[in-house]
């Protein structure tokens, strides 16, 4: 029974990690976007609730610097995005939300990703954007 119970709590704990999700605002719409559990989506939510100004960057993304390396990360990639993909490029310390697809391939700290309703970005430009833990 004793394999059974922690198999068990395992279970439900990597499911409560699974679906961490964070309400994030830009005007009068509201977007959900599920987390995955590292080092840098940790040091996000730590800061939350906040509201960053973010730029309208390529056409693409929105960003918000926050200085080079200045979250921590442990699981970096490269490879292709989706759309959706919100990301931390330790380079320029850029917490990017990534809106349309070019293509490219650049190495990053994967954080989360919006199911849906991310294209409003593409029409916004720079704006405020905030960001909530959901609580349940």
């Amino acid at each position: 029974a004793v394999p059974e119970t922690v198999t068990e709590s395992e279970t439900s704990k990597n499911q409560e990690e699974a679906t961490m999700q964070i309400k994030i605002t830009v005007g009068d719409t509201e977007l959900f976007a599920t987390l995955e559990d590292n080092a840098t989506t940790r040091a996000l939510v730590d800061q939350m609730p906040m509201t960053l100004s973010m730029s309208d960057l390529y056409g693409r993304e929105m960003c918000y610097r926050y200085g080079a390396d200045a979250l921590p990360t442990d699981k970096l990639r490269s490879d292709g995005y989706e759309v959706g993909d919100i990301a931390y490029w330790p380079p320029r310390g850029s917490l990017v939300i990534l809106y349309e697809q070019n293509g490219e391939q650049f190495e990053r700290q994967h954080i989360g990703h919006i199911s849906e309703g991310v294209e409003v970005f593409a029409t916004i430009g720079d704006a405020d954007v905030t960001f909530e833990l959901v609580t349940e």
